[in-house]
């Protein structure tokens, strides 16, 4: 879809950028398809997943570079929204597919996003072990 409204908005570039960027949005994507399976360990109704939406996903789209340059804020004098950002992931995820749209390839970003989709699985898949995860104590302590 992101590369369609590129298009339909005349956004061009060179034509293997579009080949960088690829590998990048599938690694982006991933990302936050890990974050929000391990976040339905927690969330036991599918109503509620609008209100993860309000209170995860878009705080996590505004305080990142996504809308303004990581660059431009700290220029611009706001510290602390800079290292905010520079805590979140989908910042990463954003300067991933930024650098790779220019053909370039950025080592941190690709490293942090890496690492949280890993990290944001095995949380998961420990949270939904009926052995040892969430599932089995809160299964433990409703009654019956």
């Amino acid at each position: 879809m992101f590369l369609a409204v590129c298009i339909a908005f005349d956004v061009t570039f060179a034509a293997l950028d579009w080949f960088f960027v690829l590998p990048a949005l599938i690694i982006s994507g991933l990302m936050l398809g890990a974050l929000w399976l391990f976040l339905s360990v927690y969330i036991r109704q599918v109503e509620n997943f609008a209100g993860a939406m309000n209170f995860v996903m878009f705080p996590m789209f505004f305080f990142s570079s996504a809308l303004y340059p990581l660059s431009r804020l700290r220029e611009g004098g706001s510290e602390v929204l800079y290292y905010i950002s520079l805590a979140n992931p989908f910042t990463y995820a954003v300067e991933l597919i930024r650098f790779a749209l220019y053909g370039e390839f950025n080592t941190l970003a690709a490293l942090v996003v890496c690492g949280t989709t890993v990290l944001f699985f095995l949380l998961a898949v420990v949270g939904y072990d009926p052995q040892r995860g969430l599932i089995r104590r809160i299964a433990a302590t409703q009654p019956a």
